[in-house]
């Protein structure tokens, strides 16, 4: 079975085609490109790009895999159009829809057993896209929480309350930030937190494939692909405030 999984939710765009035998995914040809060029210019020739060097036709192509939420609006939207655009090119080709986050902890799934893995996503107005998991040690993650749009105050807290003597690794776009606000807070110096390596910080179409194998049963038709979005967009923000102010 073969997978081509795209993630276009930040700056970051990052296109995968892998081979899948007996659950376990093998990537064979992935790229990543972190420049100037929007989304709408760079992940169609990148997907052509991965097809094209992993040998794999578009028609066999079983399982197309989307990181659908959170993330921009705008690199959301291409993402989710392109993906439905290819498949309607075939009948039999499943759709996957995952959590940016939970691929982003995915990049870092073999941390040791009992560590933290907290997705920051910079969501701007001082809020993070963010979601956490616990590593077993065996190259799994477990979900603790749902995705959300956090502010920096309340997960540190909770981070205090909840893990303070575990270690806890920050992966994300964000993730540079949110150490940088955290490490102004009391008790920081007792906490056990730093991000990971510069080469799995961002994200990764790889683990976009290893997510969506694992979420195989909530695989959807083309036409049933959408965003999911964790808060309103800037525009709709901004008129509700207007609204509120008249």
């Amino acid at each position: 079975m073969y997978i081509l999984s795209v993630d276009t939710t930040a700056k970051t765009a990052s296109a995968a085609v892998s081979k899948v035998s007996d659950g376990e995914v093998f990537p064979l040809c992935d790229a990543r490109l972190n420049s100037t060029l929007t989304h709408s210019e760079s992940i169609l020739p990148m997907i052509e790009f991965c097809l094209k060097n992993a040998s794999v036709h578009l028609s066999e192509i079983d399982v197309l895999a989307i990181s659908a939420c959170p993330g921009s609006f705008t690199g959301v939207r291409i993402g989710i159009s392109t993906v439905k655009g290819l498949a309607f090119g075939s009948d039999n080709v499943k759709c996957v829809p995952v959590s940016a986050l939970e691929a982003l902890c995915e990049n870092v799934s073999d941390e040791a057993k009992g560590t933290v893995i907290c997705a920051c996503m910079d969501a701007r107005r001082n809020q993070f896209y963010n979601a956490l998991f616990s590593a077993n040690g065996k190259g799994s993650i477990k979900r603790l929480c749902e995705d959300r749009a956090v502010g920096e105050d309340e997960l540190y807290a909770e981070l205090c309350e909840k893990y303070s003597g575990r270690k806890i690794v920050l992966v994300g776009d964000g993730a540079l930030l949110a150490l940088r606000l955290f490490s102004a807070h009391d008790g920081f110096e007792n906490m056990k937190i730093s991000t990971v390596r510069s080469d799995r910080l961002l994200q990764d179409a790889s683990s976009v494939a290893r997510c969506a194998i694992r979420h195989i049963d909530g695989a959807v038709p083309a036409d049933k692909l959408s965003p999911v979005y964790l808060r309103l967009s800037q525009a709709e923000r901004e008129r509700n405030e207007r609204m509120t102010k008249e």
